[in-house]
């Protein structure tokens, strides 16, 4: 596979696997009843923190786990557990006057309110709900590809993709006010707690893929070794 083909391929999973689109009902469940500008903050800081977060999984990221004994297996576990009680949340709890609380509890700037309700949701809005261990896999991979071919222009168009794709999923962020005032408040709660099930499922669908590899690659082994 030729440069060119590695970085569209690249670019397409990474966007898939983030899947800023299928978030979005999510964030505006968080926003909603917040200021124009409080929004904005809060797309960017969330936006921020995926880019620079993906970019250390990109350029170090097999190192981090490795240096901590973790497991992909194990952290897609974790993952998994903190989305299916965000799920759980989500379902039976109210975002939306969630975020009404969260802005109660801040009067001060829009940057200064933003960073409050941003405090609240990072995780595990922006991990691992956003960059999770899809793309914490993709990153490693295409990480380990670039140094198998040792190109300085891959490896500084991996880290170009990703700060683009970064910057798409802030836009779609920013796209949420729109889609409130298309849906309504009704629609928004029906598509928040639709999105809260969906949620849950893919955290027990991590905690299941996990523990299967785990038993398959690590479990099945050691017990045939006995033998």
């Amino acid at each position: 596979m030729n440069e060119h083909a590695i970085l569209s391929t690249y670019a397409a999973t990474l966007f898939a696997l983030l899947n800023p689109l299928g978030m979005l009902p999510l964030f505006i469940g968080y926003t909603t009843g917040l200021a124009a500008n409080v929004e904005r903050w809060l797309a960017l800081l969330v936006a921020v923190t995926v880019t620079v977060l993906m970019l250390i999984f990109l350029l170090t990221g097999s190192e981090i786990l490795h240096f901590f004994g973790i497991t992909l297996d194990a952290f897609r576990m974790a993952g998994g557990i903190l989305l299916l009680l965000m799920g759980i949340q989500i379902v039976t709890g109210n975002p939306v006057q969630a975020a009404h609380d969260m802005k109660e509890q801040a009067h001060r700037s829009s940057l200064g309110e933003a960073k409050s309700v941003y405090r609240q949701i990072v995780i595990p809005f922006a991990m691992p709900l956003l960059v999770g261990p899809g793309v914490i896999a993709n990153l490693i991979l295409y990480s380990t590809e670039s140094e198998r071919i040792g190109k300085t222009s891959l490896t500084l168009g991996l880290v170009g993709i990703t700060i683009g794709v970064g910057a798409l999923a802030f836009l779609i962020l920013l796209s949420g006010r729109f889609l409130e005032r298309l849906v309504g408040t009704i629609g928004l709660g029906i598509l928040t707690r639709i999105l809260g099930l969906l949620v849950a499922a893919i955290g027990m669908q991590f905690v299941v893929t996990g523990t299967s590899n785990i038993i398959i690659h690590t479990i099945v082994p050691e017990i045939l070794k006995l033998h």
